[in-house]
């Protein structure tokens, strides 16, 4: 289960929100650019990956909506804004349904455009764990041998073209603002094949606007503003979900798909 949120600045535990659990974002909120958020969740990266880093601190709302949406992809899943690494182990070690698609080769861009070939024929999800600071990525690799972690931007996916089933995105489009989101959600739109589904865990709340996250500043957003961005960036929104929890803020998760070319 989650812990309340401390205050920002204290002394007091890291901020541990409903649902947190993604890396630092890679682009900027409320003024604060890509090299200041980086900076801060390098600073506080121990400390993040103590007390986020395992599935032990998964809601258990969300590890079931987690793995319904990755019941239902087909191709190579990228963990944006992996963190600690924790739910790209978590898709990697567990075994899906069948029926994904053949092995491919290493991307053009230096990602990956097909299931890995170790994995793919036992219906194992080939993902890649991918964060801006590269504190998360090497201990996110030292406590998941085996499992593929790269340092990378949501501004410009390691990846070709319709090249990828699913991106989890899961609390990391914090950070950017409404002026910044838009590029990371046409990039995601850009990589996912037709078909292919993002899932975005958030900070929800009735009016959008930035708060004070422990870390660095955050923003909430309103489901239906959020879900337009998606729309807006040539992803269809199939399901939306909410939830209020004891001395946590307000969570929201979407899924979408990316629309088939008539």
């Amino acid at each position: 289960m989650q812990r309340p949120p401390s205050e920002p600045g204290s002394d007091a535990e890291l901020d541990v929100d409903a649902g947190a659990g993604a890396g630092a974002d890679a682009g900027a909120g409320a003024g604060v650019d890509a090299v200041a958020v980086r900076a801060a969740y390098s600073s506080r990266a121990t400390e993040y990956a103590a007390a986020l880093g395992s599935m032990s601190a998964v809601h258990p709302a969300d590890l079931g909506l987690v793995s319904r949406w990755a019941d239902e992809l087909d191709g190579p899943v990228l963990d944006l804004g992996c963190g600690p690494g924790h739910w790209t182990a978590f898709l990697a070690k567990h075994s899906w349904r069948d029926g994904h698609s053949e092995p491919g080769a290493h991307s053009e861009r230096g990602g990956h455009s097909g299931l890995a070939e170790h994995d793919g024929a036992h219906g194992r999800l080939d993902v890649t764990g991918v964060d801006p600071v590269p504190a998360f990525v090497e201990h996110a690799s030292r406590m998941n041998p085996g499992v593929r972690y790269e340092t990378g931007s949501a501004e410009d996916l390691r990846a070709d073209d319709a090249s990828l089933g699913g991106v989890l995105a899961w609390y990391s489009l914090i950070h950017h603002s409404p002026d910044a989101i838009d590029g990371p959600l046409r990039e995601v739109a850009r990589v996912l094949r037709p078909g292919g589904r993002l899932l975005v865990g958030f900070f929800e709340a009735e009016a959008l606007g930035p708060f004070d996250h422990a870390v660095v500043t955050a923003w909430r957003w309103p489901v239906d503003e959020l879900a337009a961005r998606l729309e807006a960036a040539g992803l269809t929104v199939l399901e939306t979900t909410t939830r209020i929890d004891p001395g946590s803020r307000p969570h929201g998760a979407l899924i979408a798909e990316h629309r088939v070319a008539r």
